[in-house]
C-alpha cells in the first residue's frame, strides 16, 4: 500500500488561498510551520559542496526556529520574513515535487511513536538539536562536507517531526550527539597537535 505524507496532506489546504505569506503558513501549520521552515532551509545543504554565504543566512533561520521549538513551540519570524508572499503556483509546485520525492524517502518513515513526537521534552530536545547543528552549519567553512554533515541531523529531526515519526526524531537527536562528540574530539586533537608543533 502506497504511503502518504502526513505533512503534505496538511499543506494541501494552503492551496485554497489566492496567495499565501510565510507568516500565514507559520500560523496555519502552527508548530509544524517552524519545522517546515527548517526543513526547507536545510535542503540546499544535502550535498557535499559547502555554500558559505548561504549557510550563514539559512543557518540563522534554522537557529530561530530551533529557539521557537524550545521556548514557544511556534515559529519565530522577522516582520520581513512574515510578509514574504508565495504564489499558489509556487506552493503547488512544492507539493508536486515533494510528492515525487516522498516515495524515495518513505522507507525512512516508520510512523512509530506518533504520540511521543508531541511530548514537550521531545520537542525541546529537537529544538536544541536544530540550534546546535544549525550553528555549526552556519560557519563559513570552505571544507567539503562542512554543511552536509550537520544538515543530515537537521533533515532527520525535521522530517521526523513533520511526519510524526518518533524513531526518526530520535535518530536525528542521536546523530547530533555523535556529531558533537566527534567534532569536539577532532578539535581537541587539532589543539594537541598545534601545542606539540610549538614545542619544536
Amino acid at each position: 500500500m502506497k504511503k502518504e505524507s502526513i505533512f503534505l496532506r496538511e499543506v494541501k489546504a494552503l492551496l485554497d488561498d489566492k496567495e499565501v505569506t510565510l507568516g500565514e503558513i507559520a500560523d496555519k501549520l502552527k508548530s509544524k510551520g517552524l519545522v517546515f521552515l527548517s526543513l526547507i532551509s536545510v535542503l540546499p545543504f544535502l550535498q557535499p559542496i559547502p555554500l558559505p554565504g548561504i549557510s550563514t543566512v539559512l543557518g540563522f533561520v534554522i537557529v530561530l526556529q530551533g529557539i521557537g521549538l524550545i521556548f514557544f513551540n511556534k515559529p519565530i519570524l522577522t516582520q520581513r520574513m512574515r510578509s514574504l508572499t508565495l504564489s499558489p503556483q509556487l506552493v503547488e509546485k512544492f507539493i508536486w515535487v515533494s510528492q515525487k520525492i516522498y516515495p524515495w524517502l518513505s522507507w525512512m518513515i516508520t510512523g512509530a511513536g506518533k504520540e511521543l513526537t508531541h511530548f514537550r521534552l521531545v520537542r525541546i530536545l529537537s529544538g536544541i538539536t536544530l540550534v546546535g547543528l544549525a550553528l555549526f552549519l552556519s560557519l563559513p567553512l570552505p571544507v567539503i562536507g562542512s554543511n552536509f554533515l550537520p544538515a543530515i541531523g537537521i533533515f532527520c529531526t525535521t522530517l521526523g517531526l513533520l511526519e510524526e515519526d518518533f524513531v526518526l526524531v530520535v535518530a536525528g537527536i542521536f546523530y547530533a550527539l555523535v556529531f558533537t562528540w566527534l567534532t569536539s574530539l577532532s578539535i581537541e586533537l587539532i589543539i594537541e597537535q598545534m601545542n606539540h608543533w610549538t614545542l619544536f
